[in-house]
Order: structure tokens, then C-alpha cells, then sequence
């Protein structure tokens, strides 16, 4: 009896203290969840796929860590998979989690605190059961010790702690229901293997870990070998059920784009994604494909479209002239480039929020006006006069109006042409441009843009890095221009002040790649985490959006929504539509078909 009287002060109190307070099994940030409590499993999945079989799959470039968590070098694809999260995302809708080592969340109407509660059955690759001592132990070494880009994303979280063996709580400096979401997002690894382990290491021997793959075998920057775990706790999980149904996945490492496409017409490999599209149409006519033995897919996926783009060193006092910037956007021929090398098949990228809600189209509303009207003499006017445009051209390669207009900002950036050479006045300097990319495709694809700067009088020199030295440099911010992807989720929160916030722009391995250090960009960047909702936060992050694009911090590329898909017969998939990402852990091994 006074136990039950001590709850039920602890409920008033808490009524009080924090509002209602909600303990439900699927947790969404916008609208409604898809699923019900008593779902099965996700319709995109065939919860009846049999399991067995191997997936091969093969990458470019190499690896050299099984640490994907503190950046101490480059993990293979696929080792995420071998960590289980909280809560699991579907991929038939953006906004929604679902029980997976947690059965369950718990927050207050004010978002003040956070509690998961652990499923009993969630186990470790050796068995170990998964505890809430596990959680805190993870958030508090990935805190400490992780990447840049986790120890952003947890800093507005205060403390974490254990209630019980199967339940933490989380207390959030800065409530909101994204950081909740986030936290749910956690891939928790064991107490028991890490706490003797120095966690700054490589680690290249194979971790005890939490989800439904462990690795089997790895020859370091060549392949990795996973094995999926039998028996394994949440394979009848709704989330889980249908999913992760090949024995074995191993990924090979190839040296270049070239190697890969003929690994895979050789039949050593399973599944192929082009993104070349002119690729697509020409090299997949090979027999295999004419047999039916290959089959092709495109796929059209909901994901954002982020922003792929060529992006300045602002840290190079040359790159620090908005006037050049400008001027080097102008001389790219996106046209061209589709028309000749693309088959016409992409668009070009103007936001870095393409594809979602997020995105700034037309003029600004009155909500964007009245964040960014204070800051109307630090910002270029043409931001509040015109809509977000990029110079176009008839696809020629040499548009006559466009090198004029290039020719007349190089000339404001203090720049002129000299004996056919682009100088700067005041030094008599020749401007000389580096570009780094980790794609032997895309220097192909840029060597018009090399063509069109020649023609200005300006040398451009394209290097192609094997992966982990391109990552090397870029985390140092050694490099003039870089080609780079910048990504976005469906609700963007504190991952945008780690790729834009001036106080991470020179911190090495951050985000801010660009070195943006903007005050009006760092008072939006404050103003998302005060967004309450994702209708708040829409015109904050269309506001954000015209200050970077206005800013000419990127020379923008282009984008699809379709991916290419080639794969040999004896694989086999569910439906893959209107899906937001490509996930092959939802396909399976036909054992009545040869590879």
C-alpha cells in the first residue's frame, strides 16, 4: 500500500513537473506513424524470404578501421549494419521509430528527458544481454570520445541515466522532440568488450556488437566478410522480420569505377548501382542482360536530394572574395555537361534542401522576412529581391552571355585578363585552381568545367584521391575545392550546426567543410534548435537555405531521384517503391537459380 501511495505521488509530481507523460512503442515527428502498436512486420519486407545464400557486393577505393565511430580512419561499407540502434527507422516513411533493442520510449509532454526501455531478449553477438549500462556507457564513450559529428549531435543532452536494468533516461539541455528522436538513433555497443579497450584505436580485429551481423573474416583494405548470427533475438521483431536474410555478405574492394563494372559483368559480384546515366544506356547491353540472367531496375527513391556540389576553401584567402565565387559558378555549364555526358537525365541542384519542404522557392514569406530583415545589411540585397537562380545556358559549352557576366565579376573580384592568362591586378598573380575528388567519374564529368576556365584564362587541376587519403585531406581541410556530397535528413536538427556553425569551422574532422563562418548563418543554425515542430522549422531552414545559396559557398552539380539497378537473377527483392532509400537487407537468395 505505501508503495503504490509513493507511485502515485511520484505521477502527480511528474504531471506537474513535466506535463502528461507518454509511454508508446513507435515514436514520430511529423504527423502520424504508418504502423500500429501490433504491426508484423514492414510491408516493404517479405516477412516469408528464406534465408541462406550470400550476398556479394563490391566497393571502389579501401578501408583500414572496424571503428566507424571516433574517425580514426575509414570503415568497409556494411559495418553500421553489425550495430543495433534503439529504435529503427521504416523506409516507407521519413518521420517515424520502431522498437528495436528498445520495446518502448517514455518523455514528457516538454521533451525535457528521454527514457528507453530496453527489450529483456535484446542480446550481444556473444549472448551478453543488452542493458541500460550498456547505453549510458555508449552515449558517455561516444561523447567523449567519438567523431566530431557525434559529439555534436548529443551536446545539447546533459546527463544520462540508469533507472534500472532495463531503462535510461536521458535529460536534454535543449528539450525537442528531434533530439529525442536522435538519441533513439543510438547503435549501442557492449560495456563489457569496450571498457578494457582503448576506443581511439582502429580496431581491426572483429568487436563483439549488437545487431544481426557480426564479421567473419576481413583482409584489411581488400574485403570484409560478414556472417549474419543464427538464432538471432529479433528476427521475428516487427522491424526486424523479413530483413537481414543472406548467411553471408561480402564486400570486395575494387581500385577504380572500371574494375567494378567488369567484376560484375564476370559474374563476381551480385548487385551493381550506376550513377552515370550515360553509362547506364550504353554498357549494360552485355549477353547476360539480353538472356535475362541480368536483370535491370530503376528505382525512383523519396529520399532529399542534398546538395552535390564543388565547394570552396574559405579558409584560402583567395576563395574569401564573394565576387570570385560567383564568378567561378557562372563559368560551369551545367547544360552541357547533361546534355553530352548525363543523357539529359538529371536537374540541376539548386538547395541544399532539394526534395523536401525545407527548400527555398520563390521570394521569401513574411516568417523568412522577419529573420532575416535584421540582418539586412550583412546579406546581398538580391536575396530579398529575387528567387534562388543559377546561370543557364543553351548547353553549347561556350555561352556567350554567361563569359561576359564571368568576365565582369573576375573583374570585381580584382581579377583581369592579361595575355590570355586571368591575373589578379593587384599582384599580377595567374589564378590557378585545385580540385580534389575521390571519383575517377566525376573527373571525367569536370573536364569541361577545366575546359571552360581555359578559355578564361584560369588553370584548373583535378586530382583523384584514393578514399581514405581524400578523407584524409578533406578532415584536414587540406584542399583549394573538394568534390563533396553534402547530405540532409527528412528533419534536419544539430547535424546542420555541425556543417555550417563558425565555432566548428576550424575544427579539424568537423562538418564545416566550407569553413563557413557566417554570424546570420550561426543565428538560424541557433534558431533550429529552438524549433519546436517541423512547421516552426520550415522557414527557418528556408531562410538558412537562401543565406548559403546567396552566399556562393558551393558551385552546385546536379542531381536524380533514380537510381540504376543491375543485379544477376538468382537474388530477389520486394516491392521497391516509393521507398526513401535502397536497403538490400530486405532481398534474399533464390537457391533454385545458379549465381
Amino acid at each position: 500500500m505505501i508503495k503504490n501511495l509513493l507511485l502515485s505521488l511520484c505521477a502527480t509530481f511528474s504531471l506537474i513537473a513535466w506535463g502528461e507523460v507518454h509511454l508508446q512503442k513507435s515514436f514520430t515527428l511529423i504527423g502520424t506513424n504508418k504502423y500500429p502498436d501490433n504491426f508484423t512486420h514492414f510491408a516493404y519486407a517479405n516477412p516469408n524470404a528464406p534465408k541462406g545464400g550470400i550476398l556479394r557486393l563490391a566497393r571502389t577505393g579501401s578501408f583500414d578501421t572496424l571503428n566507424p565511430f571516433n574517425s580514426k580512419g575509414t570503415a568497409p561499407d556494411y559495418l553500421y549494419y553489425t550495430y543495433g540502434s534503439l529504435m529503427t527507422r521504416s523506409a516507407d516513411e521519413p518521420h517515424t521509430l520502431y522498437p528495436f533493442l528498445a520495446e518502448a520510449i517514455e518523455y514528457p509532454e516538454n521533451y525535457s528527458w528521454v527514457a528507453f526501455h530496453i527489450n529483456p531478449a535484446a542480446r550481444f553477438s556473444d549472448n551478453h544481454p543488452v542493458t541500460s549500462k550498456d547505453v549510458v556507457f555508449t552515449f558517455e564513450l561516444l561523447k567523449k570520445e567519438g567523431s566530431p559529428f557525434l559529439k555534436n549531435l548529443y551536446k545539447d543532452v546533459a546527463r544520462v541515466e540508469k533507472t534500472s536494468p532495463n531503462r535510461v533516461v536521458f535529460y536534454l539541455d535543449k528539450p525537442s522532440k528531434k533530439q529525442a528522436a536522435l538519441l533513439g538513433y543510438i547503435r549501442v555497443l557492449p560495456h563489457h568488450y569496450w571498457h578494457t579497450r582503448n576506443f581511439q584505436d582502429r580496431h581491426l580485429d572483429s568487436p563483439v556488437t549488437s545487431g544481426p551481423l557480426i564479421v567473419k573474416s576481413v583482409k584489411m583494405g581488400q574485403s570484409v566478410h560478414f556472417e549474419r548470427i543464427k538464432n538471432y533475438w529479433a528476427v521475428n521483431l516487427p522491424s526486424q522480420k523479413g530483413r537481414y536474410n543472406f548467411d553471408e555478405i561480402r564486400v570486395d574492394y575494387y581500385r577504380d569505377r572500371q574494375a567494378v563494372i567488369e567484376g560484375f559483368r564476370a559474374g563476381l559480384y551480385d548487385v551493381y548501382q550506376e550513377t552515370d546515366s550515360n553509362r547506364w544506356h550504353q554498357a549494360f547491353g552485355f549477353p547476360a542482360v539480353k538472356e535475362g540472367r541480368v536483370l535491370k531496375k530503376d528505382i525512383e527513391l523519396l529520399y532529399p536530394s542534398g546538395m552535390s556540389a564543388l565547394a570552396f576553401n574559405l579558409r584560402r584567402e583567395k576563395f574569401r572574395n564573394p565576387a570570385l565565387r560567383q564568378a567561378l559558378i557562372t563559368a560551369f555549364d551545367f547544360e552541357w555537361i547533361n546534355r553530352k555526358l548525363l543523357n539529359s537525365d538529371y536537374q540541376r541542384t539548386m538547395s541544399f534542401f532539394s526534395n523536401t519542404p525545407l527548400s527555398a522557392t520563390g521570394l521569401p514569406t513574411e516568417e523568412e522576412l522577419k529573420l532575416l530583415k535584421p540582418f539586412q545589411d550583412q546579406l546581398p540585397r538580391e536575396l530579398f529581391q529575387q528567387t534562388i537562380t543559377l546561370p543557364g545556358s543553351a548547353g553549347s559549352g561556350k555561352d556567350r552571355k554567361n563569359v561576359r557576366e564571368a568576365l565582369a565579376l573576375f573583374k570585381k573580384a580584382g581579377y583581369r585578363l592579361d595575355n590570355g592568362r586571368m591575373k589578379e591586378h593587384s599582384s599580377g598573380k595567374p589564378l590557378t585552381l585545385n580540385l580534389i575528388t575521390d571519383d575517377p567519374k566525376q573527373e571525367r564529368l569536370l573536364l569541361s568545367y577545366r575546359k571552360s576556365l581555359a578559355d578564361l584564362g584560369i588553370e584548373l587541376n583535378i586530382q583523384t584521391l584514393e578514399k581514405t587519403l581524400f578523407r584524409k585531406k578533406v578532415r584536414a581541410f587540406d584542399f583549394e575545392l573538394v568534390d563533396w556530397y553534402f547530405w540532409q535528413s527528412t528533419y534536419p536538427g544539430t547535424e546542420l550546426y555541425h556543417m555550417w556553425s563558425s565555432k566548428v569551422a576550424m575544427e579539424k574532422q568537423s562538418g564545416n567543410i566550407t569553413g563557413i563562418s557566417n554570424p546570420v548563418v550561426d543565428y538560424l543554425l541557433a534558431e533550429t534548435s529552438k524549433a519546436d515542430s517541423y512547421e516552426t522549422l520550415i522557414p527557418i531552414v528556408r531562410a538558412l537555405d537562401r543565406v548559403l545559396m546567396w552566399g556562393h559557398y558551393v558551385i552546385p552539380k546536379w542531381h536524380t531521384q533514380t537510381t540504376h539497378l543491375a543485379y544477376w537473377h538468382h537474388i530477389d527483392h520486394p516491392s521497391q517503391d516509393h521507398l526513401y532509400w535502397l536497403d538490400l537487407n530486405n532481398w534474399w537468395y533464390k537457391s533454385d537459380k545458379s549465381p
